[in-house]
């Protein structure tokens, strides 16, 4: 009982030679060397004659597509040309804002000034300033930014004392 491949391969072309020898001269051997010479024939002349497959082509872009890649065409141009300094940034921003494109990437150093309570445990108001300043210190520095604060520039505004921390770890003199 024959057996089917879910996908069957054509015949290699030896066999198909093979066959069409046995057709026309049956019981008759076939020559030494005719089945290879043969087959080389066959493939240099289909290698020579029958053309090279073409990959099937991409179907065309769509409207969208097309408005996608000039749109990345345009923003990738205005950045390049602010990047040789060609065209200022400030403008080049307000070119793509008009165009409905989004900003260019820069690098901001911005200064805040921010009204920020803490609650540490201190023996004093400096102390309690000086802790205060290492926890932030301690989370910028964790954070992986950029950050700084310029302590000296900074208002120590008010330290108001409250109730006694009795869990707190001994003062270092302590020890």
């Amino acid at each position: 009982m024959p057996t089917f491949d879910s996908d069957p391969q054509p015949a290699a072309l030896e066999s198909v030679l093979r066959d069409a020898w046995d057709a026309f001269h049956p019981g008759q051997p076939a020559p030494l060397g005719w089945l290879t010479h043969t087959a080389t024939r066959v493939h240099d002349y289909l290698g020579t004659h029958q053309p090279a497959p073409t990959p099937p082509a991409a179907p065309p872009p769509t409207v969208n597509e097309q408005v996608a890649r000039l749109r990345r065409q345009v923003w990738r141009a205005v950045r390049d040309a602010v990047g040789d300094d060609d065209i200022d940034p400030d403008a080049a921003n307000r070119l793509l804002n008009l165009l409905d494109l989004p900003g260019l990437p820069r690098h901001w150093q911005v200064r805040l000034t921010i009204p920020l309570t803490i609650t540490v445990t201190a023996t004093d108001p400096d102390d309690a300033f000086g802790t205060a300043e290492s926890v932030i210190d301690d989370a910028l520095d964790a954070s992986g930014h950029d950050s700084h604060i310029d302590w000296t520039a900074s208002g120590r505004d008010d330290a108001t004392p409250d109730d006694l921390d009795s869990t707190a770890d001994d003062p270092p003199g302590l020890r």
